[in-house]
């Protein structure tokens, strides 16, 4: 049955109301909180985590800096781009806010780093609309205006067949972005190619017009048979219809979908997310993973729910996508344990798969420090860690190497890593040559987040202290001895599956990232990069935001280089892809033309359901910005979002 249309009245005047409705349990929940905490002492500093540390991060902006040597010497060796996705973040949320897109370029001298600010369509909405009845306000891990949409947060950056880079979200439509610009170009998919994450009346009321899209933040390109695969999906607990949609996409024209159903012929179904999508040579791999995030967005007062304690992973065969074909059939196993990202080698003889996985027993990263936690001794946490992510595991956590056998669709054989002090909350991974070349059982790069009780809010404890199965005994972790472990990196050799190299980060160190940096003199070495904040800033040079360079065969030796400026700030940095040299000449002869014209995918009829301040928006920054027929509307565009930029940007 056809619904009938939605009057433009309700999208003017109902649901940009809805806001008081949603925000009302929050407001409250606030206020009373603020009342409780406003008569206790909070301390101003934390003796785990610097005083550099801020979730929301108000002085980047477009500029381009030489950084400096602060300690040790640049290796000669590296020649190339680091390319990074930053989150800006906002207030409350480390991970939810603006886009700043890093480009640090070696060429064997002193780097030079460039910021360049992302705009999207949705995130010149959100500060163009912010005096209007359209304004987006904060919502948990999103900022959400009723009736017109979302705007959240962005995690990767994945290099695509034409040799531009995509910037991706789990909850939203890739971009893509220039190399040598930075700037954004165009989304991955047409509105129409996509599911919204909600239907009928709740996805209505959420917002049609920027709706989120639950997809992979990763992106990787097959460069041998030039494929991408993405992913979009409904969760079943918020929709009657939860298709899993599987997609591939070759970089340059429209996508192929499927559906996928199990081997029965029913649609499978995602209970958490699938965070990261991989594949082999002949098989893609989807894995429910282990981040979680549900209606706490409107509910403060509750703890984000613990991850299930196994990863169901569905497997499809990539000679069974068929063009023309509606379906394609996945087989299920099950693998001990919740994981959060996974690495399978590129080769799968004899139809086996050897994967490797980042679980995260007994945590939830979707959990951030909210302003009215406490320790567990009753204490407020310092002000500028309001926000901060990725909170203390509370297990001994673990990296498994799984043998899976396709056709009989089960683990053969699973074998772990979990060594004290390393193992405590598996972050992000990285080898030589991720993104670039297939994995063929290079060395494993891992950052471990690390474990303290004193940046364990009792909530968390509460919520999550009776995990299933246990590793370390709970009493031991919180009493008055209390374990503590820094955060680390370790080398991890695939072949006999073990740490036989690692770097524990000083007192007062948090590491944001990692990436590795290829030798241009040896194949298969290279160097291993973190972007940190530091409690001990190098000399007056530095801000407390530094970049440390370790060579990649000797982490225990601690940085060969550190690199800062007195006006850098990390702020929160997640995936990096690097670029050497030769391989960016390689891509710079390959014609880029995919794009989506904005004008088609925002049609001006559409646009006429809202308030004329949403038009405007549409018509004056918008669409000139994208579509360049008209030099001096793009060049009005782009002075108007300086003008926006600029009033979020801290005044000293």
């Amino acid at each position: 049955m056809h619904k009938p249309q939605t009057p433009a009245f309700v999208f003017k005047n109902i649901y940009p109301a809805f806001r008081h409705i949603l925000l009302l349990g929050r407001r409250l929940h606030q206020f009373f909180m603020t009342l409780l905490t406003s008569f206790s002492k909070r301390p101003t500093s934390s003796p785990v985590l610097p005083d550099t540390y801020i979730a929301a991060n108000t002085s980047t902006f477009d500029s381009e800096i030489n950084l400096h040597c602060l300690e040790g010497e640049i290796p000669a060796d590296i020649e190339g781009s680091l390319f990074i996705c930053q989150c800006l973040g906002s207030p409350e949320a480390y991970m939810v806010g603006d886009t700043n897109i890093i480009r640090m370029d070696f060429d064997g001298n002193q780097p030079r780093l460039t910021n360049r600010f992302m705009w999207t369509p949705t995130a010149v909405a959100r500060h163009k609309l912010k005096n209007t009845r359209h304004r987006f306000d904060f919502f948990g891990f999103m900022y959400l205006s009723p009736g017109l949409g979302m705007s959240s947060y962005t995690e990767g950056l994945y290099l695509l067949p034409d040799g531009r880079l995509a910037v991706t979200s789990d909850v939203d439509r890739p971009w893509v972005i220039e190399r040598d610009s930075l700037q954004a170009v165009t989304p991955v998919g047409r509105r129409d190619e996509w599911l919204p994450m909600l239907t009928d009346n709740a996805g209505e009321v959420m917002g049609s017009l920027f709706a989120g899209y639950n997809n992979s933040h990763v992106l990787y390109t097959d460069h041998e048979k030039g494929e991408v695969f993405l992913v979009n999906y409904r969760l079943k607990p918020n929709n009657k219809e939860h298709p899993v949609k599987l997609i591939r996409w070759d970089g340059y024209h429209d996508f192929e979908s499927w559906v996928v159903v199990d081997i029965n012929g029913a649609e499978i179904e995602i209970k958490q997310s699938i965070h990261e999508l991989v594949f082999t040579r002949d098989y893609i791999l989807l894995a429910d993973t282990a981040f979680v995030a549900g209606t706490e967005m409107f509910t403060p007062w509750k703890s984000a729910k613990l991850p299930h304690d196994k990863t169901v992973v569905h497997i499809i065969d990539r000679r069974d996508l068929i063009s023309g074909k509606k379906t394609v059939i996945s087989k299920q196993i099950v693998v001990n344990n919740p994981c959060i990202h996974l690495i399978p080698e590129y080769e799968n003889p004899n139809d086996q798969i050897t994967v490797y996985m980042l679980h995260t027993p007994a945590t939830n990263t979707a959990e951030i420090l909210r302003s009215y936690d406490r320790d567990l001794h009753g204490n407020l946490f310092p002000k500028h860690l309001i926000g901060y992510g990725t909170l203390p595991v509370l297990d001994l956590s673990s990296v498994g190497k799984h043998l899976i056998d396709v056709c009989r669709a089960e683990v053969i054989r699973s074998n772990y890593i979990s060594e004290m002090p390393y193992c405590w909350g598996p972050y992000l991974y990285t080898y030589i040559g991720r993104q670039t070349k297939p994995f063929h059982g290079q060395d494993l790069f891992i950052m471990f987040k690390g474990f303290s009780p004193d940046i364990l809010p009792k909530r968390i404890f509460n919520a999550y202290k009776d995990v299933g199965t246990r590793q370390v005994p709970l009493e031991n972790m919180v009493n008055e001895e209390g374990i503590h472990h820094n955060n680390s990196i370790c080398r991890i050799t695939t072949k006999d599956f073990a740490i036989v190299d690692a770097y524990v980060f000083p007192d007062r160190v948090l590491l944001y990232t990692i990436a590795t940096l290829d030798s241009k003199n040896q194949d298969g070495a290279g160097y291993v990069i973190a972007g940190v904040a530091t409690g001990q800033a190098a000399d007056e040079s530095s801000s407390g935001h530094e970049y440390w360079i370790f060579n990649a065969s000797d982490l225990a030796k601690g940085p060969i280089c550190k690199l800062g400026h007195e006006s850098l700030n990390n702020s929160t940095l997640f995936h990096a892809v690097y670029i050497p040299k030769t391989v960016a000449k390689e891509l710079d002869q390959k014609k880029a033309s995919y794009h989506v014209p904005i004008r088609e995918d925002y049609p001006k009829e559409e646009l006429e359901k809202w308030a004329p301040s949403v038009l405007d928006c549409f018509e004056e920054v918008i669409y000139p910005m994208y579509d360049h027929s008209d030099p001096a509307a793009t060049q009005r565009a782009k002075k108007i979002a300086s003008q926006l930029a600029a009033q979020r940007v801290r005044k000293k």
